[in-house]
């Protein structure tokens, strides 16, 4: 049922530029897309108030999930959005929370999340992208909540590939400030990639190191990359949007070195 998934894998283009990855539209066929955007256990109707969210989430199986850019706590993530006094040792201004779907009412959306965490799925990834050592998989249905923010950066050595997946239930969403950022370093900062490369250690970097070079607003996009340091595959993200409206879903993945 899900095998022209692979086959979009295979043939899709790897762009290189700001850093290799792929960009596929229409990731999934339009009765997939359709049973995702009008299921009611992962769009709902719009929220009065955030701790009515909070309940609905929970109701439908939805569970908070730690996160980077993200705490696991709803009390402090109301007390940020009170008072904004998020400090952090990281060049972030915000902080988010997210949740995770963790059963599923609908069988085929079920089959769908077991099979992007199976072998053919995983597989064609690491054949996609040449990696030749051993690695685990997790993908799972997510939201992230307004405040969500990750500075630029170019993710962890363990980290063999990370996937995004939009299954927005609005296209008004593709407007608002909550997409993922793909960027590159100012002429000024391109050192930094270079003492990434002599010392193997990655690091959060300010916004204004970077200029964004694409906004992966679409829904039914996949985008797919291998995180290195040369060229840096610097992704970011920051949210501020009305969540009572609508959450930033998505299908989120990454394959992880069993060993470093």
């Amino acid at each position: 049922m899900f095998n022209y998934i692979l086959d979009k894998i295979d043939e899709a283009k790897i762009l290189n530029y700001p850093f290799p990855h792929l960009d596929i539209e229409n990731f999934l066929s339009d009765e997939h897309l359709n049973l995702i955007i009008n299921n009611k256990q992962i769009h709902f109707d719009k929220m009065d108030t955030d701790d009515e969210l909070r309940d609905k989430l929970i109701d439908n199986d939805w569970k908070i999930q730690g996160f980077p850019g993200c705490v696991g706590n709803w009390k402090k993530y109301q007390n940020y959005l009170k008072n904004k006094n998020y400090k952090s040792s990281q060049p972030v201004e915000s902080v988010g929370i997210t949740f995770r779907l963790c059963k599923y009412t609908d069988k085929v959306i079920e089959e769908l999340v077991l099979f992007m965490n199976g072998d053919e799925f995983h597989d064609a990834l690491r054949k996609k992208f040449n990696i030749t050592r051993d690695t685990t998989i997790i993908s799972a249905i997510q939201k992230n909540l307004t405040g969500y923010e990750i500075s630029p950066h170019p993710d962890i050595i363990r980290k063999s590939l990370t996937y995004l997946l939009n299954i927005n239930n609005n296209t008004d969403i593709e407007k608002e400030d909550c997409n993922t950022h793909l960027l590159e370093f100012k002429d000024e900062y391109k050192h930094v990639q270079y003492d990434w490369e002599k010392t193997k250690t990655r690091c959060w970097v300010p916004w204004d190191w970077c200029n964004t070079v694409k906004t992966m607003n679409r829904n039914n996009s996949m985008v797919i990359f291998k995180p290195d340091y040369n060229p840096p595959t610097l992704h970011a993200i920051r949210l501020n949007y009305d969540h009572l409206k609508y959450q930033r879903t998505q299908i989120y993945g990454n394959l992880m070195y069993k060993r470093v």
